[in-house]
């Protein structure tokens, strides 16, 4: 159970990471969080990045104790799924730095 667990985690963190922008992205839009804010930055563009900021972060967290694990199939396993979800939640949340808020 515990190689499952660290196997998967890099990309359980990218999944929960995906879920909770695309829930947070509607909530924003629905409530009105674009017309929110100051210093030409609006609430949701800063909720939206610092979500995602904290995913990578969460990712990069993975990767370095995957990392750390003895040697073998089970590191390299970890290692990879770590790497994998780290990459995948940088390109997927990317839009939220880059994309129109709400069309």
């Amino acid at each position: 159970m515990r190689l499952l667990a660290r196997a998967s985690a890099g990309l359980l963190v990218w999944a929960f990471g995906f879920s909770l922008l695309y829930g947070l992205h509607g909530l924003g839009c629905a409530i009105g969080w674009q017309d929110i804010g100051g210093a030409g930055v609006s609430l949701f563009r800063l909720v939206l990045v610092g979500t995602w900021l904290t995913f990578c972060a969460g990712g990069l967290a993975v990767v370095l104790v995957a990392a750390r694990m003895p040697a073998g199939l089970p590191r390299r396993l970890g290692l990879a799924s770590a790497l994998a979800g780290c990459g995948v939640t940088l390109v997927t949340g990317l839009p939220t730095v880059i994309a129109s808020e709400c069309l």
